[in-house]
């Protein structure tokens, strides 16, 4: 169910052209990714390479997403609120308040990587429980208080520098490409909001999108 005060359709979510809309169809695709690990996380027999296969695929993207989002934020978005926001000390508070939620995932994080670096049968359900109030609730904080704060400060040039900072980190990371990026941002949804989510790559690459990226991204099994 989405969270109360939290835009719920499509086109108040992707909203063509909106600065927000691949955080906020980040912030979804973290949702149902959390979803589909809780469903995954009872007992789980590793020492069956398909399903080992599949889990670890579901979960290296997951989690080397949440990285890039997160060390977008830490490095390149809320430093630059930081400086121009830096006489608001309500800004300042919504900020500390990012960084401490952030510092309390990051563990969670790394024991559900120990749990699946085993060789047998691995219960992570608590863990996964634990990461999903904790990602959940950080995330809707963040829509309601963190991103205005995005919209208010940066101007569009300031936003296209973030962007192009984004891409280098996602290309920067072994586990992840480029062309991993956008079809796990549309991946369950409507045909308008992956034209609306899309708007996010440069219209001279989206039909490599359509035509390479989303089948191969497809055809891969996960959770």
């Amino acid at each position: 169910m989405r969270n109360p005060g939290v835009p719920a359709t499509a086109a108040a979510r992707y909203g063509s052209g909106s600065r927000l809309t691949a955080m906020n169809a980040a912030h979804d695709a973290f949702q149902r990714d959390l979803e589909r690990l809780s469903k995954a996380a009872l007992p789980v027999n590793l020492a069956d390479p398909d399903r080992r296969r599949s889990i670890l695929n579901g979960w290296t993207l997951f989690s080397g997403m949440l990285e890039i989002h997160h060390r977008a934020e830490d490095e390149l978005i809320w430093p630059r609120l930081r400086r121009r926001l830096a006489g608001s000390s309500a800004a300042m508070s919504v900020l500390e308040a990012m960084d401490a939620e952030h510092e309390r995932i990051h563990p969670l994080i790394a024991a559900v990587d120990e749990a699946l670096a085993a060789e047998g049968t691995v219960d992570v359900a608590a863990m996964v429980e634990e990461l999903r109030c904790l990602l959940s609730e950080h995330m809707h904080h963040e829509e309601l208080e963190a991103m205005p704060l995005v919209e208010e400060a940066l101007s569009d040039r300031e936003w296209r520098a973030v962007v192009r900072e984004i891409h280098g980190l996602v290309t920067s990371m072994d586990s992840l490409t480029v062309a991993d990026f956008l079809p796990w941002l549309t991946e369950g949804h409507s045909a308008a909001a992956e034209k609306a989510i899309a708007t996010v790559l440069p219209a001279p690459i989206r039909p490599v999108y359509r035509l390479i990226w989303k089948p191969r991204y497809d055809r891969a099994t996960r959770w």
